[in-house]
């Protein structure tokens, strides 16, 4: 039997872009209001939270690809993350990097 060493986090994206990390288990109670219509304050750690500022409840690969995606970069069809100014070769479908040219066709 194997334990986990640590906890799942999830992180609270509030719409000024504040992000809060907290453990699932705390962030359970959290998920439960906000499928309600009320808007309420809600204690997670040491942090008051208007539920009606959070942008939504999300996971850490969530986040991770919400990043990336900032940055510019962008995911290919066999999902590998590229970054911005790489392109796919016109001619054989090569993944070529910015300012290079293709290294199986020449262009």
């Amino acid at each position: 039997m194997t334990t986990a060493i640590t906890k799942e986090l999830l992180c609270i994206k509030m719409r000024n872009g504040i992000e809060i990390w907290t453990e699932k288990e705390k962030a359970q109670r959290l998920i439960d209001l906000l499928g309600t219509t009320e808007t309420k304050f809600v204690e997670i750690g040491d942090e008051m939270i208007n539920s009606a500022s959070i942008d939504g409840v999300f996971t850490p690969q969530t986040m991770e690809e919400l990043t990336r995606r900032k940055n510019g970069q962008w995911k290919d069809e066999k999902g590998i993350w590229r970054n911005r100014g790489d392109y796919a070769c016109p001619t054989c479908k090569n993944i070529i990097p910015f300012g290079m040219k293709c290294g199986n066709c020449g262009r």
